[in-house]
């Protein structure tokens, strides 16, 4: 029976490099959603993680500093630091804003005022790092280039060096400048923060404020892209809906063309499972290969997205498996239309 089913693939083998095609198009994007999705978690981890401090503190019922509008004194960070535990404090500030290159393009981006030297100071992987005012370090997804000069709200900022995979909210490149810049853009001046982040692990909090840890931080960062998964796991069930119909289609279409060809092994002794089986083997088979094209696919796609996309081993095993699933499911109509052919077909 499997030199049979191989036969009759090569046989057909125009039907069956469409249903093919069709599932591995559709299997690669779905590869890329999986990825879009699972970037939104490492993007924020990366950025999380050069901060490189164990708390970080926020005002009560506050859930992140990224996330969630807050202010705290900046001075608070002195305080910390002389407390129980902790080796060294300084003050933070998030904001949202847009940058304006010399080409008078606007890019948005997520700004973090930062002490130079301090805690959450970035170490620039090209260029110098930030140590003066109207200085900054940018993502290299800004496309601004160390020397050039930019502005951000009414300032004029000076590109000094550069980072990698520093982003967040699906995407959006950090710049860092220091803390009295990020303030006079966020709070006019005033000595603020959002956060202060600590080195250590505090033994005693000032009342009225709380301590989050790394991943706390990472799980409040990525919320208000939650809307945006649930979008992209329905556009993923559908999309395994519609690699299904595509192999199944097909496989369906090959059936009725081959309906006397299993009228007649039924009429010499074959039995029904193994002509079932055949058939189930051929969608199997288009469905790994489908899967096995896929995955390269959404490798040489992968770098043309404006969004970190993270595929992960996990997540080919996963297309393997689920497509072995879709295989089977797209046998079914095919399966039972065999299954029914009379042998007296053969003699019509």
């Amino acid at each position: 029976m499997l030199t049979l089913t191989l036969r009759d693939l090569q046989f057909r083998l125009r039907q069956f490099s469409i249903a093919v095609i069709g599932a591995a198009l559709v299997f690669a994007v779905l590869l890329i959603l999986t990825g879009i999705s699972e970037g939104f978690n490492t993007e924020a981890e990366d950025t999380v993680g050069a901060v490189d401090v164990d708390a970080w503190i926020v005002p009560e019922g506050v859930t992140g500093p990224f996330a969630t509008v807050s202010t705290l004194p900046a001075g608070l960070a002195g305080q910390l630091r002389r407390g129980e535990g902790v080796r060294r404090a300084a003050p933070m500030v998030m904001l949202a804003q847009k940058l304006e290159r010399a080409d008078g393009e606007l890019v948005q981006i997520n700004v973090l005022g930062v002490q130079p030297g301090a805690p959450g100071a970035p170490t620039a992987e090209d260029g110098e790092n930030l140590m003066a005012s109207h200085e900054a370090v940018l993502d290299d997804g800004t496309d601004v280039g160390v020397g050039d000069s930019f502005t951000i709200g009414d300032q004029r900022f000076e590109a000094v060096g550069q980072v990698e995979d520093r982003t967040y909210l699906g995407g959006v490149p950090v710049t860092y400048v220091t803390l009295r810049d990020a303030q006079a853009l966020a709070f006019e001046g005033q000595n603020l923060a959002n956060t202060i982040v600590l080195r250590g692990e505090p033994k005693r909090v000032p009342r009225g404020y709380t301590s989050l840890t790394n991943q706390e931080v990472v799980d409040d960062m990525v919320r208000p892209l939650d809307g945006a998964r649930q979008v992209i796991d329905t556009v993923r069930v559908l999309m395994w809906v519609v690699a299904a119909v595509i192999i199944g289609a097909v496989m369906y279409l090959s059936a009725l063309e081959r309906l006397r060809d299993f009228a007649v092994l039924k009429a010499v002794g074959g039995e029904s499972r193994s002509l079932a089986l055949g058939l189930s083997l051929q969608a199997i088979i288009a469905a790994l290969i489908a899967a096995i094209i896929a995955s390269v696919l959404s490798v040489l796609l992968r770098p043309l997205f404006p969004v970190p996309v993270t595929i992960g081993v996990g997540a080919y095993l996963i297309l393997a498996g689920v497509a072995l699933v879709v295989g089977i499911v797209a046998s079914i109509a095919a399966l039972r239309r065999v299954l029914k052919v009379d042998p007296a077909l053969a003699f019509g």
